[in-house]
């Protein structure tokens, strides 16, 4: 990466940075409802134990993770070779 590039006035790198923690902070927002909503749900009777809780939230982190490895990876390799078209496409879609 040459880091000579700019897109809006940024760097492609700082672009993709800025478009990796968007994505970031959209799946943790969302990982944050869901399992907000199925730990009511489970515990509608009042009876999830500590660590059926510690499960959901476990499983929740692990679907963010899993979910955003691919796209992250592709964002850091199109920020690589400077290919601004992605990295701002990825910033419309999640800003």
């Amino acid at each position: 990466m040459t880091g000579q590039r700019t897109t809006g006035g940024k760097s492609v790198a700082s672009t993709e940075e800025a478009a990796v923690a968007r994505i970031r902070e959209r799946a943790s927002a969302v990982r944050e409802a869901e399992v907000e909503t199925a730990l009511a749900k489970l515990d509608a009777n009042g009876d999830l134990s500590d660590a059926e809780r510690e499960t959901v939230e476990r499983l929740g982190d692990r679907l963010v993770e899993s979910l955003l490895t691919v796209p992250e990876s592709s964002l850091r390799a199109a920020a690589a070779a400077d290919d601004e078209e992605t990295v701002e496409t990825a910033l419309e879609l999640f800003g």
